[in-house]
């Protein structure tokens, strides 16, 4: 490769249905923290975030370890938004519950 010149990024691609899945371990922290409910509903997932981030925040969530417990809250509240986002004429109620349940974790 001459200087100057940069090799092209490859951009992964969703998969056919738009979806694009979470690393194996991220899954299996999600489907643990679910207690392994394979179709869990939005409230149910919005829970589940919520107990996990209330059990990191009342450790030392400032240490490497954490990382994937934040990494799990985070994927859960987006699982959660997206299954809540399936009946948009409840969306907007569930998002707003979202919020206060994470403004109140601690």
């Amino acid at each position: 490769m001459t200087e100057g010149k940069q090799r092209p990024v490859k951009v992964k691609r969703r998969p056919a249905g738009g979806k694009q899945r979470a690393p194996e371990e991220l899954e299996a922290a999600m489907l643990s923290a679910l207690d392994n409910n394979s179709a869990p509903t939005a409230s149910e997932v919005l829970d589940a975030a919520g107990r996990l981030l209330d059990r990191v925040l009342q450790s030392d969530c400032e240490a490497r370890a954490s990382a994937l417990d934040l990494l799990t809250v985070d994927a859960l509240m987006t699982r959660a938004l997206e299954i809540a986002n399936r009946d948009p004429a409840s969306f907007e109620v569930f998002s707003e519950q979202a919020m206060r349940r994470v403004a109140s974790a601690g």
